[in-house]
């Protein structure tokens, strides 16, 4: 008897309902399509903010891939991560660390999101042969959102937003994971977090940051 594979009837789903592009809302069949990821620009190496021990972003917050990561978070299509964290796992190659950590929501704003998209390119970043994806690092007070303050500002609003709540110390040598990198001022906070309970190194990588205005990204 002849049995469709789940490949199959995936192939068989797209052709009939097609995906929507995240970045030029085309019918393409690709959540980002080739012409989208084909104007990506990488973004430049910068020195690690006070606090991280090395960061490394993959992408210009720019055009297409702004959509995508707006219809990522706001319009809540959490498939797009899969393309997007593909995206970032090819950029970045390999990845040496013990562990990679997503930066955590507060529980309100998970509720209210129904996923946590740093968690979701983690978990491709980790599919692709990246160190395991663990938990531990939570968000203990809701922070008012970054985008709407000065740069000067954002430490403030992250600080000891966050904790390690297992009863082990985390690995020695970490990588946080988000979405988009501003200031570095939540990535900063995170790590402090993580060095009060044990590790040794932190560092971050992120799918992308705005070359021109760290305010408008977010």
């Amino acid at each position: 008897m002849y049995h469709a594979t789940p490949a199959m009837f995936n192939r068989v789903l797209n052709w009939l309902f097609p995906d929507r592009c995240a970045g030029c809302r085309q019918l393409t069949g690709d959540l980002f399509c080739a012409a989208c990821r084909k104007r990506l620009r990488p973004f430049p190496p910068f020195p690690p903010p006070a606090g991280l021990d090395r960061a490394w972003v993959a992408f210009r917050y720019e055009g297409a891939l702004v959509s995508a990561i707006h219809q990522l978070k706001y319009g809540r299509r959490r498939r797009v991560a899969h393309a997007l964290g593909d995206l970032l796992a090819a950029a970045a190659g390999p990845l040496v660390a013990d562990a990679l950590i997503a930066v955590p929501l507060h529980r309100d704003r998970l509720r209210e999101r129904g996923f946590n998209q740093a968690a979701e390119l983690a978990g491709r970043l980790r599919q692709a042969g990246g160190p395991p994806l663990i938990e531990g690092l939570v968000r203990i007070r809701s922070t008012q959102r970054q985008a709407r303050l000065a740069a000067n500002a954002r430490a403030a609003n992250v600080a000891g937003a966050f904790a390690w709540n297992r009863p082990t110390p985390p690995p020695p040598h970490l990588i946080l994971v988000d979405d988009v990198f501003t200031t570095g001022a939540t990535l900063a906070a995170c790590a402090a977090a993580l060095r009060a309970a044990g590790a040794q190194s932190v560092g971050a990588i992120a799918l992308a940051r705005s070359l021109i205005d760290d305010s408008v990204v977010q």
